[in-house]
């Protein structure tokens, strides 16, 4: 009995390792972004550690959290590090420099998953603004290689927020930008609404939000009703691979009689909450930063009740940088 247990065991253990062994466990990330700024000072931003504790984007998960730099910063040889419940662990070394081209950088992420590797930056003047192309290099724990495409999806939102917090920093105030602000948990209240149905490419969505948000007022509006909330949309299926999802796009309307326009209630709930204040191109790092401190602070989404966006205000008149977006995961609550 003894020996046959032994036997199960040791099958079961070299059948993971088979299976883990299929996957490579490389990770290859490239991430490229046109900031309105001169080179010299994009490339001061990157080179020089004591900056990044503004636009790390690892530590945008915990703003609290200290970044920790040692050796001559701005140097070969000088190293940053973090080290926080939220933000998890990661050091970065600088290793060569070719001044205003490129810089290379290892790197080792330790949490929220193991990864070691290299990144590399270049830098290209375009009239005045600066392309920087970041590349990373990696490769995954063995435990992890079978995730190693989840870990490339976390590392390409990662970096590209990173990009996108750098500009911030340096184009003027009048520059499309975005700004991401975690709420947390929050309650949400019983709305009725109306809907049109999208079915779709995640591409496709912010157009067809228009067409379909327009259309609702138009119709509410030949029957003398007027919207009692903000624009929503409800994600009942989204195939992440794919691309695609089944959205609800719909209006508020409390009580009101609509005659045969489709309509559905949305109870109270527990919800947590991220803003997102600017184009609806960062809508993907809203869910995403939601998703990973929802993961952190140790709360399940509730599979019952789909995901939401609140379009709070999203005037076609008014700069996109103004626009105000909540996105909304629907918590499980236990008791």
């Amino acid at each position: 009995m003894a020996s046959t247990l032994i036997f199960v065991t040791l099958f079961c253990v070299v059948a993971v390792l088979v299976y883990m062994a299929r996957y490579s466990g490389r990770v290859r990330v490239t991430q490229s972004r046109v900031i309105h700024a001169p080179i010299e000072q994009v490339f001061a931003k990157v080179v020089d550690f004591q900056q990044w504790g503004a636009w790390n984007p690892w530590l945008a998960h915990e703003p609290g959290a200290e970044l920790t730099v040692s050796g001559t910063s701005g140097q070969p040889g000088s190293e940053c590090a973090w080290d926080s419940d939220k933000a998890g662990m990661g050091v970065i070394r600088l290793v060569r420099i070719a001044t205003l081209k490129s810089i290379e950088q290892r790197m080792q992420l330790k949490q929220p998953f193991v990864v070691h590797g290299r990144s590399r930056w270049t830098f290209t003047e375009r009239e005045g603004m600066t392309e920087v192309t970041w590349q990373i290099k990696a490769r995954v724990a063995f435990t992890m290689r079978a995730f190693s495409q989840t870990v490339k999806g976390a590392l390409e939102l990662d970096s590209r927020y990173g990009l996108d917090r750098l500009a911030s920093l340096l184009e003027p105030t009048d520059a499309p930008r975005y700004q991401l602000s975690v709420l947390g948990l929050q309650e949400a209240p019983a709305c009725r609404y109306v809907y049109q149905t999208y079915q779709g490419t995640i591409k496709g969505l912010p157009a067809a939000m228009q067409e379909c948000f327009s259309g609702l007022h138009s119709q509410l509006a030949v029957l003398g009703i007027s919207p009692v909330g903000a624009p929503l949309a409800l994600y009942t299926r989204t195939n992440i691979k794919l691309r695609t999802t089944v959205c609800l796009m719909g209006l508020p309307i409390g009580d009101a009689e609509v005659g045969d326009m489709p309509v559905r209630n949305m109870p109270a709930q527990r919800v947590f909450r991220v803003v997102l204040q600017g184009d609806h191109s960062a809508l993907e790092l809203a869910w995403y930063l939601a998703m990973q401190r929802m993961t952190q602070d140790k709360l399940k989404p509730d599979q019952r009740s789909p995901p939401f966006e609140t379009h709070v205000f999203n005037a076609s008149t008014a700069p996109s940088n103004d626009w105000i977006t909540e996105v909304n995961v629907p918590v499980l609550v236990t008791n």
